[in-house]
């Protein structure tokens, strides 16, 4: 039986642990709370990121990076992008050129506006061999092994369709992808559009206006792709609009229950005080205003989301700027 590591035992990280170790591997789950680990030790659950899910015999929670990266090849990261660098820092001692990183998370960093995988080469100073899996997955749902399809993508076909044959199984499937970048962006992008369809939902905006909204983002996620060097079809696959579907739509949307209390008129410091650390949407607003600020690209809904976010605009003021600029394509 062969040893994996996952960084990170959030809902999704603990949910991709349960799946690794459904498909016969030991997982070493790396903890960042060690409360969090005693309890998955003692109760093979994750009470606090994913309750009433009993974990896999198969799954062994630590705290220790030195013992999670032991006598494995295979390292699946799943940390908050505002914390991956210093996670990937503390990483390095243990770091041996023959890993692969799958990397889990969705963000952009807002200081370098780099991706996960930048990061992840920036602090070990050269191109570590990577993967990016991407899609509409939300936790619960895989931990309950309920049929998941996702996009994995890597600039070495062999790697990635040797993590297809890792997670494949009878419940979860993923198609292969060579748009490394591609994949990082609607996983970054999706998150946003869901907070905005939530803030539309929360101020009482109807269904035709969220409707318009949800379009006009996707519409944006393509110019931005294309700008940066990812391919268009990649936003129109699992990775882009399936990622964004269930995002702005599901019931267990992180970024779209936030969107809905900030449309009822909750701040950004009432929400960080209650919520703690606030969904990835959040802190990618930021890196995507800047990103088209740093490019000079014109994308109203995107900026505007920021402008209503941190600024003064409002969402009906937002909306008449997007309907004055249409997309061009």
């Amino acid at each position: 039986m062969k040893n994996v590591c996952v960084l990170g035992a959030g809902a999704w990280g603990t949910a991709v642990a349960n799946l690794l170790a459904d498909n016969g591997y030991n997982v070493s789950l790396w903890c960042y709370e060690s409360e969090v680990a005693s309890l998955i030790l003692k109760n093979r659950c994750n009470e606090r990121y994913l309750p009433e899910i009993i974990l896999h015999k198969n799954i062994q929670a630590v705290t220790s990076l030195e013992k999670a990266f032991k006598n494995t090849q295979w390292i699946f990261e799943a940390v908050p992008v505002q914390f991956l660098r210093s996670i990937v820092q503390q990483c390095r001692p243990f770091y041996t050129v023959e890993q692969t990183w799958v990397v889990l998370s969705k963000g952009i960093e807002n200081d370098t506006l780099q991706f996960p995988g930048a990061i992840i080469d920036d602090v070990f100073e050269c191109a570590v061999k990577k993967i990016v899996l991407g899609g509409p997955s939300f936790a619960k749902d895989l931990a309950t092994r309920q049929v998941t399809a996702v996009t994995i993508a890597s600039e070495h076909k062999e790697q990635a369709e040797k993590l297809q044959s890792m997670l494949n199984n009878s419940y979860f499937c993923s198609t292969v992808s060579d748009d490394f970048l591609g994949v990082q962006l609607g996983g970054a992008l999706k998150n946003i559009l869901a907070l905005i369809i939530g803030m539309l939902d929360g101020a009482g905006f109807v269904d035709n206006t969220k409707a318009f909204v949800f379009t006009r983002g996707l519409q944006e996620m393509v110019v931005l792709a294309k700008k940066l060097g990812a391919k268009e079809q990649t936003i129109y696959g699992l990775s882009g609009i399936g990622d964004l579907v269930l995002t702005a739509m599901g019931s267990l949307s992180k970024n779209l229950a936030i969107g809905k209390r900030l449309g009822r008129g909750s701040t950004i410091g009432t929400l960080r005080k209650e919520e703690g650390v606030l969904p990835e949407g959040i802190n990618a607003i930021h890196s995507v205003y800047q990103l088209c600020k740093k490019h000079n690209i014109n994308l109203p809904l995107f900026l505007g989301v920021y402008e209503v976010v941190f600024g003064q605009k409002t969402l009906s003021e937002l909306l008449q700027d997007i309907i004055a600029c249409p997309v061009k394509l």
